[in-house]
């Protein structure tokens, strides 16, 4: 069974024609407040050739929550489905990975390394080069996220938490799963 996570870490998902879904927003039910993909938890998964999305978002705003459940074709068509959350959620982690979810999950690991252009390196390996914020904008497995980090000059804010520690061309990645950028 897949874990619910922030929407913002599922994305950006490609269809097979090549178009991508790179955020995902909604407007809160009661507020009108707009919501992004860092405000729902929960599952978007890729489905023949519909993004599926499960999810359960919070308003910072006026702190409603409320479910989503949505299907998005390969023309980024939204489409409200009637479906209690917790159901679709609970389908869409159960459904079995497909074989692209698998190489996408795999991917990056085998080949982001040998592919980085960049003349610095995303993780650096000399602790040396690091300089970090004394300023803690939270903690992930007891362990201190700085607000942002200085690497061989440059300083790097902080974007996101990666378990698996997956990062992109231009991101750094400090203590195996924070990613900062420029």
């Amino acid at each position: 069974m897949l874990p619910n996570q922030r929407l913002k870490q599922c994305l950006p998902l490609k269809f097979k024609n090549g178009s991508q879904v790179r955020q995902f927003s909604k407007p809160c039910v009661s507020c009108g407040e707009m919501l992004q993909a860092n405000d729902m938890f929960g599952i978007a998964r890729l489905v023949e050739n519909h993004i599926a999305i499960a999810a359960k978002a919070r308003c910072p705003k006026c702190e409603t929550e409320f479910g989503v459940c949505c299907i998005i074709d390969d023309e980024k068509k939204v489409r409200r489905l009637i479906l209690p959350q917790f159901a679709f959620n609970l389908y869409l982690r159960n459904l079995p990975q497909q074989a692209a979810e698998i190489e996408a999950a795999a991917a990056p690991k085998e080949i982001d390394p040998p592919v980085q252009p960049s003349p610095a390196p995303l993780v650096v390996r000399s602790p040396a080069n690091i300089q970090r914020a004394d300023e803690v904008i939270g903690s992930y497995q007891q362990k201190p996220i700085p607000a942002w980090v200085v690497v061989d000059g440059q300083q790097l804010n902080f974007d996101r938490v990666s378990p698996d520690a997956r990062v992109a061309v231009g991101e750094f990645l400090l203590d195996g799963c924070f990613i900062y950028r420029g």
